[in-house]
């Protein structure tokens, strides 16, 4: 009989701790969520602030100096410039990469970054040159 009082505690606690909890992210049901994305959808919203991540709060040049630094094929170090070089074209800002980064992300010679990665690289390495033989004519 003791062990049923102990499940019954139990059982009661769970459902008082159940029943105090909140949650911090609206479910994406309601008016509240037009109103604060005025007329956005979910996923535009997600390209404007990644909230979910903590990236967001990494600041441009913290970003391009990582990017930057294509010195080491130590895996952590690859994994960082990954994940910042996608939060950089999460955030449109490419464009700051230095163009001898980018080459070497554009090169890929020991496929280290991805396809992905490489593609957007090349992406922007072409705008450069576009840019660049428009001002020249």
């Amino acid at each position: 009989m003791a062990w049923d009082s102990v499940r019954e505690k139990k059982g009661e606690i769970k459902k008082t701790v159940s029943s105090k909890l909140a949650e911090l992210r609206p479910s994406g049901k309601g008016p509240s969520d037009e109103t604060a994305g005025e007329g956005k959808s979910k996923d535009e919203l997600a390209r404007d602030k990644d909230l979910a991540s903590g990236m967001e709060i990494l600041e441009l040049d913290f970003l391009l100096s990582v990017v930057e630094n294509t010195e080491s094929d130590d895996s952590n170090d690859v994994t960082m410039r990954k994940l910042n070089f996608n939060e950089l074209l999460r955030r449109e800002q490419l464009d700051t990469i230095d163009s001898t980064a980018l080459k070497v992300y554009a090169k890929n010679e020991d496929k280290l970054y991805g396809k992905i990665i490489q593609c957007e690289a090349m992406k922007e390495l072409t705008k450069r040159t576009v840019q660049k033989s428009k001002h020249s004519r």
